[in-house]
C-alpha cells in the first residue's frame, strides 16, 4: 500500500480516519460484522496506544477520530487492523452469507479474497472547529442514509465528550 505523502504527518496525532470496503460492498452488516470491527478498534487502540475519541461503524465504511501517542503509528495501526478484521469478516461471510464470496474473489500474490480498499482516507485534525464538524458528521452519518429500522439498530457508535481546553491541549 503506498503512503500517499503520509510521511509528512508524523508530528499530528488527531486523525479523522475513514477506511471502505472492496467495491463498497455492505460487509460490515453481515451477522456480527459490526461488533466484530468494534472489537478490533478496541484491541488495536490499546496495543498501539491510541485514545479512540469518536467512530461510527456503517454498512460499508467506518470513520474514526483517533488520537495517536506518535502520529506515524496510524499507518501501522491501519495496515494491522484491516488485515487482521479481513479474515474474520471472511470467516462471518462463509458462514452466513457464502454466495457473496464470489464478488470478493481476488487474486493478487498470496490473497484470494478482499474484503477493505486498498488505502484509507485521513485528515489530521489541528483546531477545535475541525474536530466538532467531524464529530458532528460521526454523529450524523447514520442519520443521511436511509437505512432499514434492522440495520439502523446494530450501527454501533461511540463518541466522547472532549472540552475546548482538553482538545486544545491535544492538538498543539
Amino acid at each position: 500500500m503506498g503512503l500517499r505523502n503520509r510521511y509528512l504527518y508524523t508530528e499530528y496525532n488527531i486523525f479523522f480516519i475513514t477506511t471502505t470496503c472492496y467495491n463498497w460492498y455492505k460487509l460490515l452488516s453481515v451477522h456480527n460484522n459490526m461488533n466484530l470491527i468494534a472489537e478490533n478498534l478496541k484491541y488495536y487502540a490499546q496495543k498501539y496506544e491510541l485514545s479512540i475519541l469518536a467512530y461510527v461503524i456503517m454498512p460499508n465504511h467506518i470513520h474514526m477520530i483517533l488520537n495517536f501517542k506518535r502520529g506515524s503509528d496510524r499507518i501501522a495501526f491501519m495496515r494491522d487492523f484491516k488485515k487482521f478484521t479481513s479474515t474474520q469478516i471472511r470467516k462471518e461471510i462463509e458462514l452466513h452469507e457464502p454466495e457473496m464470496l464470489k464478488k470478493l474473489f481476488y487474486t493478487k500474490g498470496k490473497q484470494k479474497f478482499k474484503i477493505w480498499q486498498d488505502r484509507f482516507d485521513e485528515l489530521f485534525i489541528i483546531s477545535q472547529d475541525l474536530f466538532e464538524t467531524k464529530m458532528q458528521y460521526i454523529h450524523n452519518n447514520p442519520a443521511v442514509l436511509s437505512l432499514s429500522a434492522a440495520v439502523a439498530k446494530r450501527l454501533i457508535m461511540k463518541g466522547v465528550a472532549c472540552s475546548y481546553d482538553n482538545l486544545n491541549s491535544l492538538v498543539n
